[in-house]
């Protein structure tokens, strides 16, 4: 018995007809006809009742075409995944710039050890660079911070990370634990711009009557980094930045923090699944 002659014979039961299954199968009648006939004398059996009009199965036949539509779903199922061994599914990941590259090289080298068989693609972006990449469905999915704005998507929150202050490790707020925003006063301030909340800051600096000095603006982490080390200003940044030339100062009455998270299209939702599980389950824990 071959795989084409179950086609055939399926063909036939389902259109009720050896022309129209014919059809179906894309073959000619005669070689439908001798298909069904090499099946009956292998097994010495009839399948087909000729006589009636549509042509139905015999009693042997409906155990073929049960056992026939069965053969050709594992069939299908198994050349799906042997498939993935010669064409690795491809997962397409965009990350935050600013995200931590400790976490970052940790959550996707671990995805990659667990998952060999699923080819990944990374490409760092700013967060307005990211929505717009995955509107254009060039991303799979992207890790980045989750404000209101994004609700056109489907989103996982992963966790939160606070922000803190950055010093020269010579600065008088170097030794402390923390500091309060009212410390701040006339300090010399490099301004982080973009979606890592400093304005948020600056407006609870402003309704307290606190000024600063902004003696820089950048949207670069690393930039803001060599800066505060360099002694040009201090800064907001995320806790998880800091860099040894740079001490990360608590701010104890500030309270702020930027929710990080995954985000993706709903209808690729299917195709992502294994990496929303693993990113929860593999996620730094909150400060």
């Amino acid at each position: 018995m071959e795989i084409y002659q179950i086609i055939h014979f399926i063909a036939i039961v389902e259109t009720g007809s050896f022309t129209k299954g014919a059809d179906r199968a894309a073959v000619t009648q005669s070689t439908i006809s001798g298909s069904i006939a090499k099946l009956e004398a292998e097994f010495d059996v009839q399948l087909l009742d000729r006589r009636r009009s549509p042509v139905v199965p015999t009693d042997a036949g409906e155990r073929l075409l049960e056992a026939g539509k069965a053969i050709l779903q594992i069939g299908s199922t198994l050349k799906g995944e042997l498939e993935t061994f010669a064409r690795p599914k491809l997962l397409r990941i965009g990350i935050l710039q600013s995200l931590s590259s400790r976490h970052v090289s940790k959550l996707l080298g671990s995805f990659r050890r667990a998952n060999p068989h699923v080819a990944i693609e990374v490409c760092d972006a700013s967060s307005e660079q990211l929505v717009e990449l995955l509107a254009k469905r060039q991303l799979d999915v992207a890790l980045t911070i989750l404000d209101d704005g994004d609700s056109k998507f489907a989103s996982r929150v992963l966790f939160k990370e606070p922000y803190v202050l950055a010093v020269p490790e010579d600065h008088r707020f170097a030794q402390r634990e923390s500091v309060t925003l009212a410390d701040l006063h006339d300090e010399s301030f490099i301004v982080r711009t973009g979606r890592d909340r400093f304005q948020d800051a600056s407006n609870a600096l402003v309704s307290r009557g606190i000024n600063i000095r902004v003696v820089y603006k950048t949207a670069q982490i690393d930039r803001t980094l060599a800066l505060v080390a360099a002694g040009v200003g201090i800064s907001f940044i995320p806790a998880r930045l800091g860099t040894p030339a740079v001490k990360l100062v608590q701010v104890a009455d500030m309270g702020l923090f930027r929710t990080f998270g995954l985000l993706w299209s709903r209808e690729r939702e299917d195709h992502i699944k294994q990496f929303i599980k693993f990113a929860e389950n593999h996620s730094p824990p909150e400060f």
